[in-house]
């Protein structure tokens, strides 16, 4: 039923929207979420994009990377436009509530770069003109909590199960004031409307790993983000990857979902004519030029009155998408040459008529003039079947009566009768209602913790004390403790050197492996990580605390049962010094770790991380006091900012301090080292008084506290870099 346009005063922009007469009924789908979402409607305004020139992000030790690090170097040496590339070209139109709007395109027309600009997700190093409005205003963080974005990779973790990854996005995402028992029942009310019961307690899984099937992966996806309810749900590709039915379902669910008063805007991929009848409006891309904005069903009569009619019989998806790649021939024009006149003609429309919609009864030869557009043409088309009429360009806080009226879509499932009578202020309505009250974060930060650290232990349930892992430190630590039987029980100088030996290798080997593993930790997060601080899901440092406090119990447990076997069958120090052993061994540890960390994050790449790693490494290795004691002044300040310097000291300091020792070699030349203790026992043995000298090594044996503090210190500095470096890499 046509919409009516209410009678204002000049300026005004009033627009009546039929209401059903039992509006008071929710939607289906809204039924199963719980509350109605708010009506939002989306206008985007002479969008044009620029790119740099160079694809890809730069590399942070490039010149473009330290640029970003630098603070004010970006700025001072920004790139014009000029020096960049441009994908998008005066694209305008709009989307309402109970719309799906789809954006279609040969593949590289800027049909995923506009979706990014609509949610707020414009890739960095970019320039944008143009404006993107939400019921007339710009959008704010708590505009962009009500979004929900889906990208086109899947970016689940594969170790949960469907309940599991839904449930945490609730704990994470849906409002503090709700209880958890609330949480649990959207969670529930999500996987029937999605239909994923058969598969809720089913892993994500991966090439590895099986799982759900990848229809029902996407679902997921979409069902991630439906927990907070939406007003506004941004799909790239949704149905990439899947079989005709599965595609058909799912653009079936996304129609039922606009029905009950969202706004579903989509990028689609050569659609089959099934599934092309079911899309509301189309907004067709040509390289980053709109050829036609409009609904679906008036396309093909569009371009036949503009001169290119689509053949019997062929698949109008199909025909449009070869049009605007140039491969459809006009009758006095090359496919190409008829791309190109089919952008001028849009842009000029578009331009002359902001928000209005190709098709209807239009006059071509009216159009082609030098005049405006007759006025007759320059509103949208009122009978359009599934969403309700125009709102116009609305400016920010602007008051405007509108009379509300689900999408036809849902008035046709009702069969219900119409009703204009009721009329409402959208100012007061939808988010500028809830915008005082919203909060930034949908969890305290204690919640936030807790769900993370609960849902990083279960993402690594997989891989927690695997078997390798266990085999592989019972090997070392037995071939150590067979090389090194015993040899802390002599208070001899050999026995000390051998003993020197075991130290530096405790504190290498579990600093060099920790250290690698911890490289892969954020390049593996980082696409999630970007995703879901983009959607608001959690501060960044309740992220951070949680995923290392989980970290911590996987990644010690294994080195102490290495310590402990390699400590007794050395025979080291008794007493209360394994436990200072076994502390100080575990923050060298942690000092590694965070140090891995901080390379990890900084390059967000696993194997350029390694190269830098391993020389980094190395060079600790070589400076750390084992293998060299004298080192050239211009180049033995490296030892200072070696972690393994510190944490073999503080090691030979627990082991050696306030000991006794004898030599033993000079009064016997039949000495044999393998049996020391006849000759301590019967005097033939001297007393050494430096053992430093006879050790060769600088370190003063006395007071480990400088040692214990300098990894303390280290620790809580690389931490803090970690952090600031996953702020920057992973900033929305």
């Amino acid at each position: 039923m046509p919409a009516a346009v209410a009678q204002g005063s000049p300026g005004d922009v009033v627009v009546a929207i039929d209401v059903p007469h039992d509006a008071g009924k929710v939607p289906r789908d809204s039924d199963v979420m719980g509350e109605t979402p708010p009506e939002v409607t989306v206008a985007f305004e002479a969008i044009s994009f620029w790119v740099p020139a160079t694809l890809g992000p730069p590399s942070t030790f490039s010149k473009d990377g330290l640029k970003r690090l630098v603070p004010g170097m970006a700025k001072a040496t920004k790139e014009t436009k000029d020096d960049m590339r441009q994908v998008l070209f005066n694209i305008r139109g709009s989307c309402e509530p109970g719309e799906m709007l789809a954006l279609m395109g040969p593949s590289g027309g800027g049909k995923t770069t506009l979706l990014s600009l609509l949610g707020g997700r414009a890739p960095k190093r970019t320039q944008q003109d143009g404006r993107v409005t939400f019921n007339g205003s710009r959008l704010n963080k708590r505009v962009k909590r009500q979004i929900g974005f889906v990208l086109q990779d899947d970016l689940l973790y594969a170790t949960l199960t469907v309940q599991e990854t839904l449930y945490f996005a609730a704990m994470l995402r849906l409002p503090k004031h709700k209880t958890k028992a609330q949480k649990l029942e959207r969670v529930d009310a999500v996987i029937k409307a999605l239909g994923l019961e058969r598969c809720r307690d089913t892993i994500i899984g991966d090439h590895m790993r099986r799982g759900v099937s990848g229809g029902e992966r996407k679902r997921v996806s979409v069902g991630h983000e439906l927990l907070i309810n939406p007003a506004i749900l941004l799909l790239d590709e949704p149905t990439s990857g899947l079989d005709s039915s599965a595609a058909r379902k799912m653009v079936e669910l996304l129609r039922e979902l606009a029905s009950s008063g969202r706004v579903v805007i989509t990028t689609i991929h050569q659609p089959s004519s099934n599934i092309y009848q079911k899309l509301d409006t189309v907004l067709l891309l040509s390289q980053g030029h709109p050829i036609f904005y409009g609904k679906g069903s008036q396309a093909a009569p569009w371009f036949e009155r503009l001169g290119v009619a689509c053949p019997y019989g062929v698949n109008i998806a199909d025909w449009i998408l070869d049009l605007a790649s140039g491969e459809v021939t006009g009758k006095e024009k090359t496919g190409e040459e008829q791309r190109l006149h089919l952008i001028s003609v849009s842009e000029q429309y578009l331009e002359q008529q902001p928000g209005g919609y190709m098709g209807g009864g239009i006059d071509v030869e009216a159009f082609h003039s030098s005049g405006p557009i007759p006025s007759a043409s320059r509103s949208r088309t009122p009978s359009r079947s599934s969403s309700s009429s125009g709102m116009g360009d609305l400016e920010a806080g602007e008051m405007s009566e509108v009379r509300l009226r689900p999408a036809a879509g849902t008035a046709n499932v009702q069969g219900s009768r119409m009703d204009s009578t009721r009329v409402v202020d959208r100012s007061q309505t939808g988010l500028a209602a809830q915008k005082a009250g919203a909060s930034r974060w949908g969890a305290s930060y204690w919640t936030q913790f807790t769900t993370l650290f609960v849902r990083a232990i279960r993402v690594r349930r997989f891989e927690t004390l695997s078997q390798q892992d266990l085999a592989q430190f019972l090997c070392v630590a037995a071939v150590c403790g067979m090389i090194w039987w015993q040899v802390g029980q002599t208070n001899t100088v050999y026995g000390a050197q051998n003993t020197t030996g075991l130290l530096f290798f405790e504190a290498l080997f579990l600093a060099f492996r920790t250290m690698f593993v911890s490289l892969f930790c954020w390049p593996q997060e980082h696409k999630m990580m970007t995703k879901e601080r983009a959607s608001g899901m959690y501060r960044l440092s309740a992220f951070y605390l949680a995923r290392s406090a989980s970290d911590i119990p996987a990644d010690l447990t294994i080195p102490t049962i290495f310590i402990a076997i390699t400590y007794l069958m050395a025979g080291l120090r008794h007493g209360g010094y394994f436990f200072l052993n076994w502390l100080s061994v575990m923050l060298s540890t942690l000092v590694a770790q965070a140090f891995g960390l901080f390379l990890g994050a900084t390059v967000m790449n696993a194997k350029t991380a390694q190269t830098i790693c391993a020389v980094i490494m190395l060079t600790f290795m070589l400076v750390g006091g084992f293998y060299v004691t004298n080192i050239p002044v211009w180049i033995g300040w490296i030892k200072w900012i070696s972690f393994l310097t510190y944490a073999f000291n503080l090691l030979l300091k627990l082991e050696f301090g306030g000991r006794t020792f004898y030599d033993c070699s000079l009064q016997q030349k039949d000495f044999n080292p393998s049996d020391p203790w006849n000759y301590v026992a019967s005097g033939q043995c001297v007393e050494v008084t430096d053992i430093n000298a006879a050790l060769n090594s600088t370190t003063d044996l006395n007071g480990p506290k400088w040692e214990a503090a300098v990894l303390i210190g280290f620790l809580i500095v690389s931490r803090i870099a970690v952090y600031l470096a996953l702020r920057f890499k992973t900033k929305p």
